[in-house]
């Protein structure tokens, strides 16, 4: 066998499958593996999927990571337990928070507890002015008396979060120095590392965050890399995605793990969604995914990823690192249908993952998922679930949607299959409008592109419900999230505060101030491996107006700025675009928040092939069957095996094509054309 190293591997851990997918970079080939995810280690997981898609580490180039180990960690309250200690006075800004309510009708709803409980919110005696200047100086018995502190509490994590910190870090450091001294094998996150910006809560939240996981993701890291070695044959590098839509290297990840979380869904929108849209012709691409646990719903406008620099983990705990847009919602394949006390019916966000998994398994789940659904609706093949390398029992579902959804309203299982669709759909389509109506975004300029699991089986009637005309399928898109991994380039983002109106700017110094932020991120990308011709960096400003306190990133070319006019320009249009409206001339003066670097280092790409020439689409008819379709019910519908549908020749709806890692249903009023590369595109008639 040839022991070069030829083949690019990417993974992605959900909460119910690993999928890993390998393509040889000389031929093209493609080799796959989809099994169980294996909680609480998930390392079998990533092992039995490498060894099922027949891939060897020492034939491997390149190991590509998604995992959404840190995101779990967070949403099921179980990072470690962790301190913060920031600055006298300001005990409170982690536990104030934003006047928000998860729900304004429910008056005896209480906030969840903090990540942080306030007793682990110590202070320290020190202040910096918001210009950088000392004005108390650091109380070093303070931070003594506090490591004390943190050791009989057998604390394992600390956040240091000092007020303006990060336009003058030199008391943070300072800290960690003594902390270090003190409790050596305590694990420290310092905020002007992690968010060298202003707004406090988001910064303090932040920095909270990388400390409550960091770290869990560590010892995951370090382990994975251990079992890819002893029992893969693997000891090259392991680049980990991240939540901006790149891959980072491991050493990097593990300096700041918060840039890992939602990594995986990411991956998938920027690198397989956004792909897969230009391949068909479409710049402007929605990217859908329903996994097993979760849905999210991501916008690629002019082929690029549409970006946000907060976004939300749980209610009032922001992460304000530079994020791919994304919207989620609990309604993915194994989201539980439920009754409430008032006789609703509600679908997620609790779910089954992958143990015990949908009722349809057979390991001892009862609640009835959207999986379930789709088999008793006849859209799901029970017989040829996964290709029929997994056998589930659409009785165990049929019962499951009788017993927990039926008795409630005399329904019987198809009628409360029928229902609980229509809900998650619901659901669905709200997250999606969300992603776009509410955020000025027109459906009807983008095509959908579905990817997991179950993407596919809503995508069609999503589009008709806001408005789009195209779906676009991927030829594996349950292996979205992992071949996404392999398409993404090295990136990194630098920012640098400065907090300066125009009257106030020294053009010479911002000038090299901006040099020195390109330098230290060309030297972060040679540092893991790239040569000066793999590397972009591109160059970006944060600004408000002064009486703001959230900014607009706008892009600035890579000539020395020598004034504002088109920087003003540009934060105007966003301005506009956003509020729509901007303030008179001179009503108040545009401040320069930070300077922003994003640094990109391209690696090589496999491409999807070609696809053999097939001239019969009778060739790819496997039979007929009855399949429920929202507003005409049970339909006697043709059934396709993806794999041998021709590319070129036209079929419409309603049909029903098969692979073995998903389902794409076409309702009635639906017309497909299989492209040269294998994607269904398919036009939505209104």
């Amino acid at each position: 066998m040839n022991d070069r190293r030829v083949w690019v591997v990417g993974t992605d851990i959900g909460g119910t499958f690993t999928d890993v997918i390998g393509v040889n970079l000389e031929t093209g080939e493609q080799r796959i593996g989809k099994v169980p995810s294996t909680p609480p280690t998930y390392f079998d997981g990533v092992i039995n999927g490498l060894a099922r898609a027949g891939l060897r580490g020492e034939e491997t180039l390149s190991f590509r990571h998604g995992a959404t180990v840190s995101t779990n960690a967070i949403l099921e309250r179980k990072g470690v337990k962790t301190a913060l200690i920031t600055t006298e006075g300001f005990r409170d800004v982690l536990g104030g928070g934003r006047a928000e309510r998860i729900s304004a009708f429910e008056l005896d709803w209480d906030p969840p507890e903090l990540i942080v409980p306030r007793r682990n919110v110590l202070a320290v005696r020190e202040r910096v002015s918001p210009y950088g200047e000392i004005v108390t100086p650091l109380a070093e018995a303070d931070v003594a008396r506090v490591a004390r502190m943190i050791r009989k509490r057998g604390i394992e994590s600390v956040a240091v979060v000092y007020m303006d910190s990060f336009m003058n870090p030199v008391h943070e450091l300072r800290t960690r120095e003594i902390l270090r001294q003190e409790l050596p094998a305590i694990d420290i996150t310092l905020s002007h590392e992690v968010l060298p910006q202003m707004l406090e809560f988001e910064r303090t939240c932040t920095t909270v965050l990388n400390a409550y996981v960091s770290p869990i993701l560590k010892n995951y890291l370090k382990g994975l890399a251990d079992r890819l070695k002893s029992d893969w044959g693997y000891d090259g590098a392991i680049l980990v995605t991240t939540s901006g839509g790149g891959v980072i290297g491991m050493d990097e990840a593990l300096k700041l793990p918060a840039r890992t979380f939602h990594s995986s869904p990411v991956s998938g929108a920027v690198g397989l969604a956004g792909y897969i849209g230009s391949l068909a012709g479409f710049d402007n691409v929605i990217a859908f995914e329903t996994g097993g646990t979760t849905n999210n719903v991501s916008i690629i406008y002019r082929g690029k990823p549409a970006i946000t620099h907060e976004w939300k983990i749980l209610w009032n705990v922001p992460c304000c690192l530079p994020s791919v847009d994304t919207v989620y919602i609990g309604a993915g394949g194994g989201s539980i249908g439920w009754v409430d006390k008032g006789g609703i019916l509600n679908v997620g966000p609790q779910s089954m993952g992958a143990v015990p998994g949908p009722a349809c398994y057979g390991a001892g789940g009862t609640e009835p998922t959207n999986t379930d659904t789709q088999i008793v609706l006849g859209r799901i093949d029970p017989n040829y679930y996964l290709g029929g390398e997994m056998q589930v029992d659409a009785k165990l579902s049929r019962r499951a949607l009788e017993e927990k959804i039926g008795q409630h309203h005399a329904w019987d299982a198809e009628t409360s299959a029928a229902n609980m669709y229509m809900v998650a759909m619901t659901n669905l389509m709200m997250a999606m409008r969300l992603q776009t109506v509410s955020r000025g975004w027109d459906p009807r300029d983008f095509a959908i592109v579905p990817y997991g699991g179950g993407g596919a089986m809503y995508a069609c009637d999503l589009a008709r419900e806001i408005g789009a005309s195209t779906v676009v399928v991927p030829p594996l898109p349950g292996y979205a999230s992992a071949f996404g991994a392999i398409r993404v380039d090295v990136k990194h983002e630098f920012t640098m505060p400065l907090h300066k109106i125009e009257a106030e700017l020294d053009y010479k110094r911002l000038n090299a101030e901006f040099d020195a932020l390109v330098a230290k991120a060309r030297d972060t990308l040679a540092g893991e491996g790239m040569r000066a011709d793999q590397i972009d960096v591109e160059r970006y400003v944060d600004v408000k107006y002064f009486s703001q306190s959230r900014f607009f990133t706008v892009r600035v070319g890579d000539e020395p700025i020598g004034g504002l006019d088109g920087i003003t320009r540009d934060f105007m249009a966003a301005m506009k675009a956003a509020y729509g409206y901007t303030l008179p001339p001179g009503y108040a003066p545009v401040e320069l928040v930070n300077l922003r670097v994003i640094a990109l280092g391209q690696l090589p790409k496999p491409h999807l092939p070609e696809m053999k020439t097939r001239t019969a689409l009778a060739e790819a008819r496997k039979g007929r069957r009855n399949v429920w379709f929202r507003g005409s019910g049970f339909v006697e519908t043709a059934i396709y095996e993806r794999g041998k549908l021709p590319a070129g020749i036209p079929f419409e709806g309603p049909a029903i094509v098969e692979q073995p890692d998903t389902t794409t249903v076409m309702p009635p009023g639906t017309f497909c054309t299989p492209d040269k590369y294998g994607n269904l595109v398919i036009k939505i008639e209104r």
